[in-house]
């Protein structure tokens, strides 16, 4: 069974072109012997969002792929013993990892995704504070923030933990040859920053905060700090508990900050703004932003965003994906499956191309389409 490259070699083949008559015995050749072939595995893969929930949402052990240009939505039911998901990433190589734990745990487990099995394999284990750290009441701090990232074949572990004189970052590495995490140095962060997430653009890290911007070069484990993004605060209290996310394409950074979405150009330092998603002049929707994730699928920025009725507790969730020729938001239609996932909070989105063959195989469809 030959692959299309392969086809097309030798179609081009010096041999072959010189001579019309053979080009097109070639081809003949070619359509006939594939035209009832039945696709190998592996070759029918789609990008797919997959959506988690954070360690202050629900207990559910279920993980949603979804495609809604093409509508698919497929539940993948995981190991009752799974503890939830902390954080995840999609590394360059197509492999997906998560941290998973409880809230107290004092380690997290890595465990990397089997694509073929439709399996989640423990991997290794990461302390989840420092030694000297001392806690009278027997309980771990509660962390603000846990990031894995990938660059360059290296993951990373991020945790951000409130302090009273300011925030602490504490970055960690996976070193894949000894199964063991290297502490890596740590920056000055200000009191008051208050890091809302974290991205991987290149081969450096991003740190974003209210107050200040920090990139880290695992090559020569150095911080500097970068312009950061000129956001005003909203009042939780009216519009509860904001998230914000972070997405890449090239040497752009698009950026979800209080109901909007900005985008930082790591080649000049600088931000600018996109317009609003939804309804145009508004900065949050005035049924109050509750969550908001952003990601890339097909090579297109896309965010998932749900709004909070205060009247009723209902929750809307829309998808828009944003026109970059026409400088404008398109609003997709979003069915999600007819069980708890509308009733989330806390998302943790990632793309990966997925084996669909291997999902129908072994993942119930739930809700329509």
């Amino acid at each position: 069974l030959m692959t299309s490259a392969e086809t097309t070699a030798i179609l081009e083949h010096p041999l072959v072109r010189e001579d019309p008559g053979s080009l097109q015995v070639t081809k003949d050749v070619v359509q006939r012997g594939t035209s009832n072939l039945t696709t190998r595995y592996g070759m029918d893969k789609q990008e797919m969002v997959l959506l988690f929930t954070n360690i202050t949402s629900s207990r559910t052990k279920e993980m949603l792929c979804m495609n809604p240009r093409i509508g698919k939505y497929i539940s993948s039911h995981c190991s009752e013993t799974m503890p939830p998901v902390i954080a995840v990433t999609v590394t360059s190589d197509n492999n997906v990892y998560i941290l998973a734990g409880e809230e107290y745990d004092s380690q997290l487990s890595l465990q990397v995704y089997n694509h073929t099995g439709n399996v989640w394999e423990h991997l290794s284990s990461v302390q989840r504070y420092r030694e000297e750290e001392d806690h009278d009441d027997m309980r771990l701090p509660s962390y603000e923030h846990e990031f894995l990232l990938e660059s360059d074949g290296q993951l990373f572990y991020l945790t951000v933990n409130g302090e009273d004189a300011g925030e602490i970052l504490w970055t960690r590495k996976y070193c894949w040859q000894t199964n063991q995490w290297q502490e890596c140095s740590q920056p000055q962060v200000e009191p008051g920053s208050d890091i809302r997430t974290a991205v991987s653009c290149g081969s450096h890290l991003y740190f974003l905060a209210d107050t200040e911007m920090f990139r880290y070069d695992p090559s020569e484990d150095r911080w500097c700090k970068l312009t950061p993004p000129q956001t005003v605060p909203v009042d939780p209290l009216l519009f509860g508990p904001v998230s914000h996310s972070a997405a890449v394409i090239g040497t752009e950074i698009f950026y979800v900050c209080y109901g909007e979405m900005l985008v930082y150009d790591t080649e000049s330092d600088s931000w600018r703004e996109l317009p609003p998603w939804g309804q145009p002049g508004t900065r949050c929707n005035p049924h109050g932003l509750m969550e908001a994730s952003t990601f890339v699928l097909e090579s297109q920025l896309h965010v998932l965003v749900c709004h909070r009725d205060p009247l009723n507790s209902r929750k809307d969730w829309r998808m828009y994906v944003y026109d970059r020729c026409e400088g404008i938001w398109l609003e997709l239609e979003v069915n999600l499956p007819s069980n708890d996932w509308d009733q989330w909070e806390c998302w943790e989105c990632c793309v990966v191309r997925m084996n669909l063959q291997s999902l129908y195989v072994n993942i119930i469809p739930q809700g329509s389409p």
